[in-house]
């Protein structure tokens, strides 16, 4: 069933989407491209096989997690399919993904996730799409809608608090994020958060809103409730909103208070501002996240396959004329602020010219910034040389370095002593020490 653009725009930022038809798009698949993951829940199609298990892993680490912060439900069994559509036309107004409700034969419900974009297997974005195929399958385990119906997808802070779970575990908390939420001008209030939209926000807001859902996540976790309470709170969205009353609803323990909740939030954020934040990342790690973030491409003319592709930076304005570029973009952007925060200080300037390149195209995609990104990447190879020289000269100085000290030097006369002072405060102190005070 075609996606018309501009509907499904304003559905998406509505909350809303329509049931596909009745089957699954009809695709001829061999046989010999289909994965079945470990845990049964998974059906993985792809021509690639190395991706396909890849494919396959990841869904069922997203599932674990999952089942540890909402539990186990008859919703387990439900199959969800995924899709690996990367290198074919997508749709238009879809970022790298998709993933959609569609009714099968007998009115059962079927959940797929198509991707797109190569980009989406980086940066826990597949994650993000697991996990919204497995809140679907919870929501609407007793009733899955029908064809042509509206169904709600799940809380944006619920999806993009699993996520920063994930990206925290693997790269650590980075440090300042938090401090910079409770130093605002305007503190985080519940209710706003709650309707915040992340898909439209630009780098700096989407990062800290990342950190909200987090914090909010952890927050409902340590509640009487637990694990029950988002159980209970994803029940109810199958024909209600999910807003701020039906998550009190669904944690009776909060009284129905919305500022008590608030308050509880706001301390979580507080908690982990004042933990001790990691190291920054050592030059070479930097560097390899770096240059993960940069390994992007794009067709010269996309009318013009033939002219072939540019890559790195060089791509960025290219794929920000593409469809759904400016989200993209926005990706991008949020991604390098957080490698700017833990990054090593010789090369977060230049990660921040990158951050604010990508930042610009996600909200003006046609301006020209060839030269930037040209002066950006001569910079950090200018960096990268540099820093290769400072690692060999040290690593010369520590193989030439002598282990023991010469014997003239020990022999040497030694410091000379300060001559002893004889004003009264200093025999009063003297004394003091004599007597052991």
């Amino acid at each position: 069933m075609a996606w018309h653009g501009k509907f499904l725009t304003a559905l998406i930022a509505g909350g809303l989407l329509a049931v596909f038809a009745t089957s699954l798009e009809a695709r001829e698949t061999p046989s010999n491209s289909r994965t079945v993951s470990a845990s049964g829940q998974f059906v993985i199609y792809s021509k690639d096989p190395t991706r396909r298990t890849n494919l396959s892993r990841r869904a069922d680490e997203a599932r674990g997690q999952w089942l540890q912060k909402i539990g186990s439900e008859t919703s387990d069994n439900q199959t969800i399919i995924i899709q690996d559509l990367i290198g074919t036309p997508k749709p238009r107004n879809i970022a790298g993904a998709r993933t959609g409700i569609f009714e099968a034969d007998g009115g059962s419900m079927k959940i797929q996730v198509d991707l797109y974009d190569a980009a989406v297997l980086r940066n826990q974005a597949l994650e993000m799409e697991i996990f919204r195929a497995l809140a679907l399958a919870r929501i609407y385990k007793e009733r899955p809608p029908k064809a042509g119906k509206a169904f709600h997808y799940p809380p944006s802070w619920l999806l993009e608090g699993l996520c920063e779970e994930r990206r925290m575990a693997e790269n650590g908390s980075p440090s300042g994020l938090q401090a910079t939420l409770l130093k605002s001008e305007n503190p985080p209030r519940i209710e706003e958060f709650l309707k915040s939209k992340p898909e439209l926000m630009e780098a700096t807001s989407l990062t800290l809103y990342r950190i909200e859902a987090l914090a909010l996540l952890q927050t409902l976790q340590q509640l009487s409730e637990g694990q029950k309470g988002l159980g209970a709170f994803l029940d109810s969205l199958a024909e209600n909103e999910p807003d701020l009353k039906r998550l009190l609803a669904a944690y009776p323990s909060l009284e129905n208070n919305p500022s008590r909740l608030g308050k509880l939030w706001t301390l979580a954020i507080a908690r982990s501002s004042a933990s001790k934040g990691t190291e920054p990342d050592s030059i070479g790690e930097t560097v390899r996240a770096l240059k993960e973030l940069l390994d992007v491409s794009a067709p010269l003319d996309p009318k013009k396959p033939e002219l072939g592709k540019v890559t790195g930076a060089a791509a960025f304005p290219a794929i920000a004329r593409s469809e759904g570029g400016g989200y993209l973009m926005r990706q991008k952007a949020a991604e390098l602020m957080t490698l700017e925060f833990r990054s090593h200080p010789l090369l977060r300037p230049v990660i921040g010219e990158y951050r604010q390149i990508t930042t610009q195209l996600a909200s003006k995609p046609k301006k020209n910034l060839g030269k930037q990104i040209g002066e950006t990447d001569k910079i950090l190879d200018l960096l990268l040389q540099r820093s290769d020289k400072v690692g060999d000269y040290l690593n010369w100085f520590e193989a030439t370095q002598l282990d023991t000290l010469s014997e003239n030097f020990l022999e040497g006369p030694g410091p000379s002593q300060p001559p002893q002072r004889t004003d009264p405060l200093s025999l009063h102190l003297d004394a003091i020490e004599n007597h052991g005070w």
